[in-house]
């Protein structure tokens, strides 16, 4: 799926203020639910064949999927979290234990995170189509399903990646203006990742479980109509 229309559709000046408020609130607590569920509800409209960006109607739904969303995030990163609070409590015993803790922290975040992540765009999606907490832990199925456009979806998570480090980098611009800048840029890039995993999830075999095939009988009834 082309990205570069999508892109131009959320500079215009009539859209652009439902992710920039989102983004607002992305490293706000509890606030950052209506953000993702935001991205949760954008996702659903794109997997119907719209170009489009959810509208802030319905609040409370939305945060609700945030909620959700977040428990999905949590489970497929339980071993880096492990592993970051493991380290950091080594790294407040001694020095011995200290070094060991930094090694922890380290791998946790720059090996094991990326690892762990890497499947959370398309049980996002699946999350977005379904509204089904449950299968969004599919481990297999998404798995079956990324292998189907394994290069294309390397390639985005990999984007996503970059995107989200440079935005992080402008929280480097001192008081609240580099805090505010990279919580809009991250989300940007967010939504972008958002639109494109979408559209490769549209192509697998996952998107196609949702369509009940027709049985001879009522093809026949539909054709008699």
């Amino acid at each position: 799926m082309d990205i570069i229309p999508f892109i131009r559709f959320t500079i215009n000046s009539r859209y652009m203020a439902r992710w920039i408020v989102g983004g607002l609130a992305l490293f706000i607590p509890v606030l950052n639910f209506f953000s993702i569920g935001f991205l949760s509800r954008t996702s659903r409209l794109i997997l119907v064949g719209g170009m489009g960006i959810a509208t802030w109607q319905e609040k409370y739904e939305a945060w609700l999927e945030g909620v959700k969303l977040l428990f999905v995030f949590i489970l497929y990163n339980a071993i880096p979290f492990f592993m970051f609070s493991s380290g950091f409590f080594l790294t407040t015993l001694n020095t011995f234990t200290a070094f060991f803790g930094h090694l922890m922290i380290k791998a946790a975040v720059f090996v094991i995170f990326p690892i762990c992540s890497f499947f959370l765009p398309f049980a996002f999606t699946i999350f977005a189509e379904r509204t089904d907490f449950r299968e969004a832990l599919e481990f297999e199925d998404i798995l079956r399903g990324i292998k189907e456009v394994l290069v294309e979806y390397i390639i985005g998570y990999a984007a996503t990646i970059a995107a989200v480090y440079v935005a992080l980098l402008f929280m480097h611009i001192p008081y609240l203006i580099g805090f505010l800048i990279s919580s809009v840029l991250t989300y940007y890039a967010l939504l972008l990742s958002a639109f494109f995993f979408t559209g490769l999830y549209r192509r697998t075999s996952l998107c196609m479980q949702r369509v009940v095939p027709e049985t001879d009988e009522e093809a026949n009834d539909q054709a008699e109509k």
